[in-house]
C-alpha cells in the first residue's frame, strides 16, 4: 500500500462503485425483505437473522451486536484490513484506478485491461453500424436497435488484424493480449484478432464493469460461440450474462429466469421479461448460484426444450437448492428456447410459459418414480434413495417435509424412507440391490482437465503455461497430472499420450486405475477447452490459498507475532502479484 495515494476522490469512487449486497452476500446468506436484505450476522453467532443490508443507501447494521456502517466498514470488519488496505482491495475488485505516489509508476493493471476492453466495445459497436451482414442477422432475429444499445451489441469484422490496427496505435499490445482481445500465432508468433466475423456480446461482472466478450460466428466457423479466455478479470464460472442489466429487476422481483444462451436473454427481454440471465456456455456453478441467491429467492429454469435442456435442468437443480433457492421450470415445446418460441409464438407466449412454470423439485420427483406396473421393491428402493438425496438439498424444512409426504404417497413407501439417503437405505436394507458398473454422468473439474489433456489431438497448452500440481485437490488426480507434466516438460516434445502417462504411474495402483477409467469410459466432458478447465482449477486454488493466508494473518495479529505477520503479509503481496494470468490463454 505504500505506493497508493489515498485521495478523497478515490474513497468516494470506491463508495460509489461498491455493491454492499455483493460484499455482504459473500459473508452471509442474504434474503430479501422488501427493499432490504437480512441474514445471520457475520460478526457474532446467532440463530435468528438480525443483520440488515440496505442497497439503496449502501449501509448495513446488525440489531444484535450493534455493528454498522458502509461497504468500506463492512469490508474492514470482516477482512481485518485497515482503511487503506480496504480501499485498495475494493478499488481493485470494482475496477477503480489506483493513483500512485510515485510519478511515472504504472497504475493498477485493472485500469489498463478495462481501458482496452472499453475501447474494443466501442470499436465493435461502430462496426455493427456499418455491417449489413450483422444488422441483417439481428433484424431477422427481431433484436431491436433499443435492445442492441441496452446490451451493447457489436460486430467483429472479418480479417486478422482489424481491431489490432484500430487500437494498437494507442494501446499497448500486452494490454490487448491480457484483455483477451488479441492472441499470438503459435507458428509465427505474430499477433492477431481473436474475434473475427462474429456478433459481439459484452460481458460485465456483477458490479457492472466490462470484463470480456462472447462472440457468435456469422460465418462457418466450427466454434459457434467463443468467449474471452480466462484472464485476471474474466472467470466464466463466476459470471452470468445479462446480470448487470437485470440486477435491479432481480432485486425488485425477487426471482430470476435462468436461460442457456445470449440470444435467450435478448429474446426474454424482447418479450418483456427483463430479469433473465444466462450461464457462460458451461454447466451452472456454485459461484453462479450464490450470486443469484444474493438478489433472488426463486429461479425459473428456462432451458431448451430438448434432451440436453432436460439434462442441464437436472444438473442445475441441486446446485440451486444448495444455495437456498426455490426452483421452478418453464416447459418449452420440444426444440424451442425462449428466443425461438418468441419468434414462432410471440411475446405473450413466452410470458405465459414463464408465469406458469412448474415446481422443478416435484417434476424431478415424478421423473424418478417408476410406473405402477414396474414398482418392484428394488425399483422403489432405488427411487427412494435418489429422491431422499434430492430432498436433502431443500433447505426450507416445511417445504422439504411437504415434498417427502407427497413423494412417499406416490411412491408407495413410508415417509421415513425419504428422510435422507440413510433413511432409505435402512428401510430397504433387506432388499438385495443388483450390482452395476455405473458410470458417472458428471465428471469433476479435475477429471475433465485430465481427460482433455490426455485425449487425442488435444490442444495442449505450452509446458510453461501449465499450472502447478497443487491446483488438483484430489490426490489421485494430482498424481496423474504430475506424471503428465513430468513427461511433457521433461520430454521436450509433444504432449504425452494417456498410455504413456499410465506407464509413468507404474507403482501407483489407485492412480493407474483412475487414469484408465477416465481414458476408457464414455462421459460428457462438456465443451470447454483444456486451458479454460485448468484455469478454473487454478482460480479455485488461488481463492483457497488466499483465504488460508487471511486466516493465518488474523491469527498472527491476535497472537501479536509481528515477525510471522510480516512474513505472511509479504506472501500475500507476492500472491497478489504473481497468481494471475498475464496473457490470453495462459493459466500460469
Amino acid at each position: 500500500m505504500n505506493s497508493t495515494h489515498i485521495t478523497p476522490e478515490l474513497v468516494q469512487a470506491v463508495r460509489d462503485a461498491s455493491d454492499i449486497v455483493d460484499v455482504a452476500g459473500g459473508m452471509t446468506r442474504l434474503t430479501r425483505k422488501g427493499k432490504r436484505y437480512e441474514g445471520l450476522c457475520p460478526f457474532h453467532k446467532e440463530k435468528t437473522p438480525s443483520f440488515s443490508v440496505d442497497p439503496d443507501q449502501g449501509l448495513f447494521y446488525c440489531f444484535g451486536c450493534g455493528a454498522g456502517g458502509d461497504t468500506i466498514k463492512l469490508f474492514m470488519e470482516h477482512a481485518g484490513d485497515d482503511f487503506p488496505a480496504a480501499i485498495e482491495a475494493l478499488a481493485q475488485r470494482y475496477g477503480i484506478p489506483l493513483p500512485t505516489s510515485q510519478t511515472g509508476q504504472r497504475a493498477a493493471p485493472t485500469k489498463h485491461l478495462t481501458a482496452a476492453l472499453e475501447a474494443a466495445a466501442i470499436f465493435f459497436q461502430e462496426r455493427l453500424e456499418t455491417s449489413n451482414l450483422a444488422r441483417s442477422y439481428l433484424d431477422q432475429r427481431k433484436i431491436t436497435p433499443e435492445l442492441r444499445q441496452i446490451y451493447g451489441l457489436g460486430y467483429a469484422p472479418e480479417g486478422w488484424d482489424n481491431l489490432l490496427r484500430a487500437l494498437g496505435s494507442r494501446l499497448p499490445l500486452d494490454d490487448l493480449i491480457a484483455a483477451g482481445l488479441v492472441g499470438r500465432s503459435q507458428k509465427s508468433g505474430e499477433p492477431y484478432d481473436r474475434f473475427r466475423q462474429r456478433l459481439m456480446f459484452p460481458i460485465h461482472n456483477p458490479a457492472g464493469r466490462l470484463v470480456g466478450f462472447g462472440g457468435r460466428t456469422l460465418a462457418d466457423d466450427r466454434a459457434k460461440y467463443v468467449n474471452t479466455s480466462e484472464t485476471e478479470q474474466f472467470h466464466k464460472g463466476s459470471l452470468l450474462y445479462g446480470f448487470h442489466q437485470a440486477k435491479r429487476a432481480l432485486r425488485d422481483n425477487g426471482k430470476a429466469v435462468l436461460v442457456e444462451g445470449f440470444f435467450d436473454v435478448l429474446g426474454a427481454a424482447a418479450s418483456g421479461v427483463d430479469w433473465a440471465v444466462a450461464g457462460m456456455g458451461t454447466a451452472l456453478t456454485e459461484d453462479q448460484a450464490r450470486l443469484l441467491a444474493r438478489y433472488s429467492d426463486e429461479i425459473i429454469l428456462a432451458y431448451d426444450g430438448d434432451a440436453a435442456g432436460e439434462k442441464a435442468c437436472r444438473r442445475a437443480l441441486p446446485i440451486l437448492l444448495a444455495a437456498g433457492l426455490a426452483v421452478r421450470r418453464a416447459l418449452f415445446p420440444s426444440g424451442h428456447d425462449p428466443d425461438s418460441w418468441r419468434l414462432e409464438a410471440g411475446n405473450e407466449a413466452v410470458q405465459e410459459l414463464i408465469a406458469n412454470a412448474e415446481d422443478a423439485v416435484w417434476l424431478e420427483i415424478q421423473r424418478q418414480i417408476p410406473p405402477a406396473s414396474e414398482r418392484t421393491p428394488v425399483l422403489q428402493a432405488r427411487a427412494a434413495g435418489t429422491i431422499a438425496e434430492l430432498l436433502g438439498g431443500v433447505r426450507n424444512e416445511v417445504a422439504r417435509e411437504a415434498y417427502q409426504r407427497r413423494a412417499a404417497e406416490h411412491l408407495g413407501v413410508p415417509e421415513g424412507a425419504l428422510r435422507g439417503p440413510r433413511g432409505a437405505r435402512l428401510y430397504f436394507k433387506s432388499i438385495e440391490q443388483p450390482t452395476e458398473n455405473s458410470r458417472p454422468d458428471v465428471r469433476t473439474e479435475e477429471e475433465k482437465a485430465l481427460v482433455l489433456l490426455m485425449q487425442e489431438d488435444a490442444e495442449t497448452p505450452h509446458p510453461n503455461e501449465l499450472p502447478p500440481s497443487e491446483v488438483f485437490f484430489d490426490p489421485e488426480c494430482r498424481n496423474i497430472y504430475a506424471a503428465f507434466c513430468d513427461l511433457y516438460i521433461g520430454g521436450n516434445r509433444q504432449a504425452p499420450t494417456g498410455a504413456e502417462v499410465i506407464a509413468k504411474l507404474s507403482d501407483e495402483g489407485n492412480a493407474i486405475d483412475r487414469a484408465a477409467r477416465l481414458l476408457l469410459e464414455e462421459s460428457d466432458s462438456g465443451e470447454e477447452g483444456v486451458s479454460d478447465t485448468l484455469g478454473k482449477l487454478l482460480h479455485r486454488w488461488r481463492k483457497q490459498h488466499q483465504a488460508e493466508l487471511m486466516r493465518q494473518i488474523r491469527q498472527a495479529q491476535q497472537q501479536g507475532d509481528d515477525e510471522l505477520l510480516t512474513q505472511l503479509l509479504e506472501e500475500k503481496k507476492a500472491l497478489s502479484r504473481t497468481l494471475h494470468p498475464s496473457m490470453t490463454g495462459k493459466v500460469w
